[in-house]
């Protein structure tokens, strides 16, 4: 919050920050721990790190049960276009 950035969830930083200061191994070999399951951008970003665990305290089903209901204020549709889509990312983990 003090970023002013909603992007910015702290595991996102933390695996940021893994990745340019850990080395492979040191990665491999590091826990995160976080209160909440983490969200999509954070388990690409920490799968991406090479950190080796991550500890939860809260399933993300828990934690909704904790706050009130978010009414977004967009739709989404989707998935679509799946034979153009995967062209720039078929292979690229291979």
């Amino acid at each position: 919050m003090t970023d002013n950035d909603i992007t910015a969830h702290p595991e996102l930083k933390l695996a940021r920050w893994a990745a340019q200061n850990l080395d492979p191994e040191t990665a491999a070999a590091t826990t995160m721990f976080t209160s909440t399951q983490p969200c999509g951008m954070c388990t690409g970003a920490i799968e991406r790190s090479g950190l080796g665990r991550v500890v939860y305290a809260l399933s993300t089903e828990q934690f909704l049960t904790l706050r009130p209901p978010v009414k977004w204020g967009y739709a989404t549709e989707g998935p679509a276009l799946f034979d153009e889509a995967r062209v720039p990312v078929e292979g690229y983990y291979t």
